[in-house]
């Protein structure tokens, strides 16, 4: 059973005949000589021993002669006396951290030693020789069996490297040697050594070793508490990123796990958001914890363009700093919220998509989330990621109830900030976090408002990277073997364009928002159509409009309403004084100018609503109440202007309260123009939705 040490050797041997760590990882790295096949080299480690015998018969006999006939010989009997005695009691103290046998050996030996030359002086080595011969040549023997024993690995595997540091009854019971990892099983003596105290030798350990800091991690087994598991990488392999190798799984199903990168066995990351209940995993929010410069934008891209290769999921970026630098790239591909205000106020709508989602669910019969979900009744998982939480967090209470009530729903959370402290995330927010993704941080304790305190104790020291060494991570969540915890990982490197050339090859693929979660949300079901159409929309921001005439914005009325193209749809067309928002009362008719024209050809956005509202009206009279958008005209020829486009302005009514949403399926929505027979009352029911002006 080979040690420890000899283990790395032999792992250094291994890796550089195959080649894998080349020049980085031989056996003279580690501090440790091969002996060689000569017979010389085999006995040279045994010869000490026997040259320290040999040399006591002369030192006997000089001192013999120097004081065997001297009258100072009684004080120099008593001398030597005194003085064997404290050799051996500084042995036996000296040799406190080493096995029992071990100290007693040294102890016993040097008192021998001692008492040799004592008697030597006193009585003269040619008297004593065969005292010297049989009793000198059975100490070196002793030394020599205890030498062999722990060199074949019959006694004590590793025990030798545990007594270095005050670990003396620990045993390693198994090493296995690979590409770049050591892994011993470690037997604790029960009741005397734990798991804890293993883990803080880990730098003494790693010393031992002479490798890196954090080179060495010790995980308890939680079946068995005198049991543990020793992992030793002598070469660290996240010095430099890998490139990013493309999509894990395009066209898969968010089942799947999203692969962001390696650990440094050469794992892959594997990060689960849904649940499964075959393999009984929970479906999870994600908190991403790291200082500024870390890597955690490139992480979300590469989680991003892992999530936007699927099919069953949608993804709803909030970025309330940053604009568009870090979700750039994403423009027409994902929903994006961009500007702090505009992102509080979509966080107030995640509730009402919630119940939509779990009412659904529990419909159909699920109790969460499933990819069957998906494949049967076209609702897709829908991943919230917001960035630079804290500016969004103030609002603890709507963000709790999100936590603890989306997870099940089909909505997972995820929640990107540099420093977790109780000030930026409240507690309850961060109990519902089950997964973590925590990159280097300042402090060891900015690891632990995140990270596990078993994970921090078995090795992980996010803090010795700090920023230095961006996309280095631990990451913990519900279907990641618990062991992996400590493993350090780094994320892939790649492009934007590399990225979006990704997330494009699977437009076909992708899903789009569910109309129950759209309508919550208020939100178009496609995040943009062509970049340069009108028909969907591919940002909601809370930037400051410009203004004309008496101060109108010459964009959004409010948040809840899509900005407009820059066309020809200026309020430069408008009147002076518009008219004012109407209530929302189910017998109002729906406002028609009868005086618009249109000279210029195509009608403004304005004019575009009249029409859709009389359409609606026309249809309503009729006695076509509830419709589809497949009974409305198509609005290409007349207004200039796509399917997508008029399926979010209804969408838009049904949030304000002029239609209602009474059923639909993955093709179409059933809306119904909300009147005083279809409410039972004759109160408003909200307030009329605003024109784009």
């Amino acid at each position: 059973m080979p040690s420890i040490r000899k283990g790395l050797i032999i792992m250094g041997r291994r890796t550089h005949r195959s080649g894998d760590l080349a020049d980085s990882a031989t056996s003279t790295e580690f501090g440790y000589r091969v002996p060689q096949g000569h017979w010389r080299s085999r006995l040279a480690p045994y010869a000490a021993e026997w040259a320290g015998w040999l040399a006591t018969g002369p030192a006997a006999e000089g001192t013999h002669l120097w004081l065997g006939s001297s009258a100072t010989l009684p004080w120099s009997s008593v001398a030597l006396t005194l003085l064997g005695a404290g050799l051996s009691a500084l042995t036996w103290r000296a040799a406190s951290t080493r096995s029992a046998i071990t100290r007693a050996h040294a102890t016993a030996t040097t008192a021998a030693g001692s008492a040799w030359l004592l008697a030597g002086t006193i009585v003269g080595p040619l008297h004593l020789a065969p005292v010297w011969v049989l009793g000198g040549a059975a100490l070196c023997l002793s030394w020599n069996i205890r030498r062999a024993l722990r060199n074949s690995g019959a006694e004590e595997s590793g025990g030798n490297l545990f007594e270095q540091v005050r670990l003396a009854k620990v045993r390693a019971t198994s090493v296995e040697a690979g590409p770049n990892k050591v892994t011993a099983r470690l037997q604790l003596p029960p009741g005397e050594t734990t798991v804890e105290d293993v883990q803080k030798a880990a730098d003494r350990l790693a010393g031992a070793l002479r490798l890196h800091k954090g080179a060495v991690r010790t995980t308890g087994d939680p079946e068995d508490l005198s049991q543990a598991t020793m992992t030793v990488v002598p070469v660290d392999l996240l010095t430099t990123p890998q490139p990013w190798p493309g999509p894990s799984a395009p066209g898969g199903s968010m089942a799947q796990p999203l692969v962001t990168g390696l650990y440094e066995d050469a794992e892959p990351v594997n990060l689960f958001l849904p649940g499964d209940v075959a393999t009984h995993r929970n479906a999870t929010h994600l908190g991403v914890m790291g200082m500024n410069g870390s890597g955690k934008t490139v992480f979300g891209k590469l989680s991003w363009t892992e999530i936007l290769t699927r099919r069953d999921v949608c993804l709803i970026v909030l970025d309330p700093s940053k604009g568009e630098q870090s979700v750039g790239f994403l423009s027409g591909k994902a929903h994006l919220v961009l500007g702090e205000k505009a992102c509080r106020s979509f966080v107030k709508k995640i509730p009402a998509a919630i119940t939509a989602h779990a009412t659904q669910l529990g419909r159909w019969g699920y109790d969460q989330w499933t990819p069957e979900v998906f494949a049967r009744h076209g609702l897709p998982l829908v991943v919230v990621w917001i960035e630079e939480a804290p500016r969004v967090l103030q609002d603890a209470e709507t963000l709790t109830r999100i936590a603890q009530e989306a997870r099940s729903a089909g909505i997972p959370l995820v929640l990107s900030l540099q420093k977790a402290t109780y000030r930026q995330m409240s507690t309850d927010i961060r109990s519902q976090l089950g997964a973590v993704a925590c990159f280097g941080v300042k402090e060891l304790e900015d690891a632990a408002y995140l990270l596990s305190e078993d994970t921090i104790d078995a090795g992980a020291r996010p803090d010795r990277w700090q920023n230095r060494r961006p996309g280095a991570l631990y990451l913990e969540g519900p279907g990641i073997a618990e062991d992996r915890f400590p493993i350090p990982a780094r994320t892939f490197t790649a492009t934007d364009e590399q990225l979006r050339a990704d997330i494009t090859a699977c437009d076909a693929i992708r899903a789009t928002l569910h109309p129950l979660t759209a309508a919550a949300l208020g939100l178009p079901q496609h995040p943009a159509a062509l970049a340069d159409t009108e028909e969907s929309v591919v940002v909601i921001t809370d930037a400051a409009p410009p203004r004309t005439g008496r101060g109108t914005p010459a964009g959004l009325a409010d948040l809840d309403q899509m900005p407009l193209p820059e066309d020809d749809e200026t309020l430069a067309e408008l009147p002076e004084d518009p008219e004012p928002e109407l209530a929302a009362d189910p017998d109002a008719e729906l406002p028609i100018d009868p005086e618009l024209e249109f000279p210029e050809g195509r009608p403004t956005r304005r004019q575009a609503l009249a029409m859709v509202r009389s359409a609606i009206e026309e249809l309503a009279a009729a006695g076509r109440n509830p419709f589809t958008i497949r009974d409305l005209p198509d609005p290409e020829p007349t207004l200039g202007r796509g399917r997508q486009w008029l399926s979010g302005e209804l969408s838009r009514l049904a949030r304000e309260g002029v239609l209602e949403i009474v059923g639909g399926d993955e093709k179409a929505t059933v809306y119904q123009l909300r009147t005083r027979a279809n409410t039972g009352t004759s109160t408003d029911t909200g307030t009329r939705g605003r024109d784009a002006a």
